[in-house]
C-alpha cells in the first residue's frame, strides 16, 4: 500500500477533495446550516430571525445605505455649503444620541401590555413612510425641514429597534452563556456582510439612479424586519394586568436608580435643544456656543449622578471627540466636484468614494483589531491612547498633501495616495477604540450595565455631533464654503490650515490621561478604582443595589428584568462599542479629512448607536 492510501486510510481527503473549491464551498454552507441549527436550539429560531431582520438588514444594510448617501442627497438639491451639510448631518443622527432615555421609556411604560412590539411597529411604520416620501419625491420638491424630518425618522427607527433587539439577546445570553461566542458571531458577522453589501451597491446606485432612490430602496428590508416582529418572534412577554393602553412600571425607575433617569434625561434634551438649533438658527457661532455648553453640561451630569470613574473616562472620551473637529463637509465637496465645480480636483466618482474607500476602510478595520489583540493589549491603557492618538495626527498631516495638489506635482495618484492613507489611518484608529471599549465595559456598575451603556452611548453620540459643529465654525472662519457651484476652486485654498489645525488639535487632551483614565493594562484582573473611590462608588450605589436585592427576592423574572431591560453581567453590546468608537471623531477616516468612514459600527457615526 502507498503512501497516498494510507494517508487516505487515516482520514486526509484526497488531494482531488483537498484542493477542489467546489467541495470547501459545500462543505463551508453544510458547516453554516449546521452552526445555525444548533445555535437556534438554544437562542431559539425566533431571536435570530429577528436578529436578521433588524440587527443585520436594518441596522447592517439600511444604515450603511442612508449614512452613505446623506451628503450626496443634500449635494443634489444645490446651495447647501461644507458648514451647513456638516450642521444637517448632526441633526439627522441625533436619535443614537437618545438612547438612553428611549431604554428607559420602553422599559418603564408598556402599550397595549407589550414594552418592545408597539414601539417597534410605530418606529417603522414611520421610517417607511418618511423613506418613501424623500425616496419618490424630487430633491427640489421638498423643503429641507421636511428632508430633515424623514431621514431623522429613519434613524430613530434604526435606534430604537437596535437598542430593543440588543436588550432581547442579552437577556438569552444571561440565560445560557454557552452560547455567548457563538450569537455574538452570528450578530456581527451579519451586521459586518450586510455593511459590507452596502457599501459595495450604495455607489451605483447612487451613480446610476440618484441618491433619493436609495432612500426608496431602504423601505424594503424595513418593511421585511416588521414581519417577525408582528410575529412577536422576539417573544415579548405581555405584562401582568396589561389589558391597559399605557402601563407604567415603578419597579424599573428603582432598580434603574433616578439619578440615571435625570441623566437620560438631560442628554435627550440637550441633543433635541442642539438639533432644533441647528435646524432653525443659521447662525454658526451661536450653535457653536450652544454645543459647547452642551458638552460642558453632559460632563458635570456625569460627574453628579454616577460614580467617578465612569464620569471619568466619559469625561475624556468626550473632551477628545470635541477636539476632534469634524470637516467631512469641505472634504466631500473636495473629492466629489466635477471639473466644473473644480478642475484642480481629484474627482473622484460616487462609486469610488463611497465603496472603494469604505472597503478598504472595513478590511484594514480588521487588520487593526488583530494587531491590537496581538501586541498591543498588555500596554497600559494611558500607554495606548498616548501613542494611537499621537500616530493617527501624525499620519492626518499627510492630507495636507492632497489638499495642497503636490501629489499631482510629485506624480501621484489622488486614488493611491487617499486609498492608502485611508487604510493607514483605519488600523491606528482601532487601536484607540479597542481599549476604550474595555475599559468602559469594566467599569459599570452591576445589575445597571443596560442603562450605563445607553447612557455612554447617547453622549457619544452627543460629542460626535458637537465636534460637526466646532468643525462647521472653524471652516467658516477659515473661508472654506464649498457648495458644489461652478468654479469654487477658491473655496478650497485654507483646506490645507483647516486640515493641520484638526489634525494638531486631538493631541492637546492627552495632558488629561493621567487625570482621567486609570493606570491599568486591559488583561489585569480586579477592579480599575482606587480604594477611595471604591468606597465613595459603592455608597452611591448602596440603594440601588438593595432594590436590586429586594426585587430579586420579591418578585417573578418580569419584576427583576422587566421587558428590554438588560440582565447583571450581560454582554458588552452595541451601544459600549459605538460610545468608545467615537474617541477620534465620527468616522473611520472622517476626523482626519479623507473621505468618511462607509463601514458604520454607528456609530454610527457614524455612531451606532
Amino acid at each position: 500500500m502507498d503512501d497516498s492510501q494510507s494517508k487516505t486510510k487515516r482520514g486526509e481527503l484526497p488531494i482531488y477533495w483537498k484542493y477542489n473549491p467546489c467541495y470547501w464551498s459545500v462543505f463551508g454552507i453544510s458547516y453554516f446550516v449546521t452552526w445555525i441549527i444548533e445555535l437556534s436550539k438554544t437562542a431559539t429560531t425566533g431571536l435570530l430571525v429577528t436578529i436578521f431582520a433588524v440587527q443585520h438588514l436594518q441596522k447592517g444594510l439600511v444604515q450603511s445605505y442612508i449614512n452613505n448617501t446623506i451628503s450626496f442627497y443634500f449635494r443634489d438639491r444645490g446651495g447647501i455649503d461644507a458648514s451647513t451639510l456638516q450642521i444637517y448631518l448632526s441633526v439627522v443622527m441625533t436619535p443614537w444620541a437618545l438612547k438612553g432615555l428611549m431604554g428607559i421609556g420602553s422599559d418603564t411604560i408598556a402599550l397595549f401590555g407589550y414594552h418592545k412590539i408597539p414601539y417597534m411597529l410605530t418606529t417603522s411604520f414611520c421610517a417607511i413612510i418618511a423613506l418613501a416620501a424623500i425616496g419618490t419625491t424630487p430633491v427640489n420638491q421638498i423643503s429641507i425641514g421636511v428632508g430633515l424630518s424623514c431621514l431623522f425618522a429613519a434613524q430613530m427607527h434604526i435606534a430604537l429597534n437596535d437598542l430593543l433587539v440588543e436588550a432581547k439577546y442579552s437577556e438569552k445570553i444571561q440565560q445560557h452563556p454557552s452560547i455567548n461566542a457563538d450569537l455574538v458571531s452570528y450578530i456581527w458577522g451579519g451586521m459586518s456582510c450586510m455593511s459590507l453589501l452596502a457599501v459595495g451597491t450604495v455607489g451605483i446606485v447612487i451613480e446610476r439612479l440618484g441618491s433619493r432612490y436609495v432612500f426608496a430602496i431602504c423601505c424594503i428590508p424595513i418593511f421585511l424586519g416588521t414581519i417577525p416582529v408582528v410575529m412577536n418572534a422576539l417573544d415579548d412577554k405581555r405584562v401582568r394586568g396589561g389589558n391597559q393602553c399605557i402601563q407604567y412600571n415603578r419597579t424599573v425607575m428603582r432598580t434603574r436608580g433616578s439619578d440615571y433617569t435625570y441623566l437620560a434625561i438631560l442628554i435627550t434634551v440637550l441633543s433635541l435643544g442642539l438639533a432644533q438649533s441647528g435646524v432653525w438658527f443659521k447662525n454658526i457661532r451661536f450653535n457653536l456656543i450652544l454645543a459647547l455648553m452642551c458638552g460642558f453640561i453632559t460632563i458635570l451630569g456625569f460627574f453628579r449622578w454616577t460614580p467617578p470613574i465612569i464620569a471619568k473616562v466619559n469625561a475624556y472620551t468626550l473632551i477628545q471627540t470635541l477636539f476632534s473637529m469634524s470637516i467631512e463637509g469641505a472634504t466631500f465637496y473636495f473629492f466629489t466636484d466635477g471639473p466644473q465645480q473644480y478642475p484642480e480636483g481629484p474627482h473622484f466618482s460616487d462609486w469610488f468614494y463611497t465603496t472603494a474607500i469604505g472597503l478598504v476602510a472595513s478590511g484594514t478595520a480588521i487588520i487593526g483589531i488583530f494587531i491590537f489583540n496581538r501586541y498591543l493589549s498588555n500596554m497600559k491603557y494611558r500607554t495606548i491612547f498616548l501613542w494611537s492618538t499621537l500616530v493617527y495626527s501624525g499620519l492626518s498631516l499627510f492630507n495636507i498633501i492632497v489638499f495642497l495638489r503636490w501629489n499631482k506635482q510629485w506624480g501621484l495618484s489622488d486614488r493611491v495616495f487617499v486609498l492608502g492613507s485611508a487604510a493607514l489611518q483605519t488600523v491606528i484608529k482601532e487601536f484607540n477604540y479597542m481599549p476604550a471599549v474595555m475599559i468602559l465595559s469594566r467599569l459599570c456598575p452591576k445589575g445597571l450595565e443596560a442603562t450605563m451603556f445607553a447612557l455612554l452611548a447617547s453622549a457619544s453620540n452627543l460629542g460626535s455631533n458637537i465636534s460637526n459643529y466646532s468643525g462647521a465654525f472653524l471652516l467658516d472662519v477659515m473661508g472654506v464654503r464649498p457648495n458644489g457651484s461652478t468654479d469654487e476652486g477658491d473655496q478650497f485654498k485654507n483646506l490645507w490650515l483647516v486640515a493641520l489645525i484638526t489634525s494638531i488639535l486631538p493631541c492637546l487632551p492627552l495632558v488629561l490621561l493621567p487625570y482621567l483614565i486609570p493606570d491599568a493594562r486591559p488583561n489585569e484582573e480586579g477592579s480599575l478604582v482606587g480604594e477611595g473611590e471604591q468606597e465613595e462608588e459603592h455608597g452611591d450605589n448602596e440603594e440601588k443595589k438593595a432594590f436590586l436585592s429586594n426585587d430579586a427576592e420579591e418578585g417573578d423574572d418580569d419584576d427583576m428584568f422587566p421587558a428590554g431591560a438588560k440582565v447583571p453581567g450581560s454582554i458588552v453590546n452595541d451601544d459600549l462599542k459605538v460610545a468608545a468608537g467615537s474617541i477620534q471623531g465620527s468616522g473611520a477616516i472622517n476626523s482626519s479629512s479623507i473621505g468618511k468612514a462607509n463601514v458604520d459600527r454607528n456609530d454610527a457615526n457614524n455612531y451606532d448607536f
